[in-house]
């Protein structure tokens, strides 16, 4: 029963919700929660169909993800990356990171799960603003979509329109967590430490290639695919952590100026990395560039992945 629906292709459009089985397990199998029932399995050992739906999700888990081992990065700690500026050094512990980017149609399974309603997946300090996270038409959701449905052109394209915040709550949801800034530039660097190290500018080596990502260069103006661009991958098959959209990530975005004093703003900065679809400098579309964004804001060209320890999935 369980493995069947597994196999099952939902086909439905943008405006019909999924139809969610009474069974919280197959449920969590439909909504794509994969890393809420891998990491703890024993709530779940009692359900007749455990062993057949707990293996298909390590299997989907398997094929959503990919590892990154371990290594360690750089990153400039001045607003200016300039020739000697000071380095934060970070050492990074294997990780699982999605192959792609959250699509609209993976985060309409998270509204339509009342993802936006349940307290306990956002911190409480965010709680006031929840009632401001709506759509063009007032619903709760991203904030370029409408009526509580995205476009059905862009079913596979990654959600955007969603802040720091909205990028957490699908990852508790979904029993997932946000990469931290270091993972995600370990991921797209590549040093890794052995008697062959070397440091990756691009996931696919030193130099810029717009046929290689989606930024300014490419011509495209927009958003594409989450599949796009899998000669851009990094050595793992991860791909589009160049362009496309920017990756919200768990980390503050501290920096400081070139005298040292820390760059502060009004509100929260969290790191996001990687370039977008506008980024018109290639040097800020690489496995390097800092930057930040208001962690309340909800940018056209902003998205995220999402990141699995590794010791968390029971197998």
């Amino acid at each position: 029963m369980g493995l069947n629906l597994f196999r099952r292709k939902q086909e439905r459009g943008a405006g019909e919700p999924l139809k969610i089985d009474a069974d919280p397990l197959l449920a969590c199998l439909q909504q794509g929660r994969y890393g809420l029932v891998a990491s703890q399995p024993d709530p779940w050992r009692d359900n007749p169909n455990f062993e057949e739906v707990y293996a298909g999700i390590l299997d989907k888990i398997d094929e959503a993800f990919a590892l990154v081992p371990e290594g360690y990065v750089s990153m400039p700690r001045t607003v200016t990356d300039y020739p000697g500026c000071p380095e934060i050094d970070v050492e990074t512990e294997p990780f699982l990171l999605s192959r792609t980017l959250i699509t609209n149609a993976q985060f309409q399974l998270f509204v339509d799960g009342g993802g936006y309603e349940q307290l306990d997946f956002w911190p409480e300090e965010i709680w006031p603003h929840l009632v401001a996270f709506k759509d063009q038409t007032e619903f709760p959701g991203p904030r370029y979509w409408s009526n509580g449905r995205y476009d059905p052109a862009l079913a596979q394209h990654p959600v955007v329109g969603v802040c720091f915040y909205e990028a957490l709550a699908y990852a508790n949801w979904a029993g997932f967590r946000l990469p931290t800034e270091a993972e995600w530039q370990m991921a797209a660097s590549w040093r890794i430490r052995s008697s062959s190290s070397m440091y990756r500018r691009y996931p696919w080596g030193e130099s810029f290639d717009a046929a290689r990502c989606n930024t300014w260069a490419s011509g495209i103006g927009s958003t594409v695919e989450v599949g796009s661009y899998e000669n851009g991958a990094a050595p793992n098959g991860v791909i589009q952590l160049i362009g496309n959209v920017w990756e919200w990530t768990a980390s503050n975005f501290e920096v400081v100026d070139d005298e040292g004093r820390p760059v502060v703003g009004d509100t929260a900065m969290k790191s996001v990395r990687g370039g977008s679809f506008d980024t018109y400098f290639a040097a800020q579309a690489t496995s390097d560039f800092r930057t930040g964004v208001c962690s309340l804001s909800r940018p056209r060209n902003a998205g995220f992945r999402c990141a699995l320890d590794v010791g968390s999935v029971d197998g």
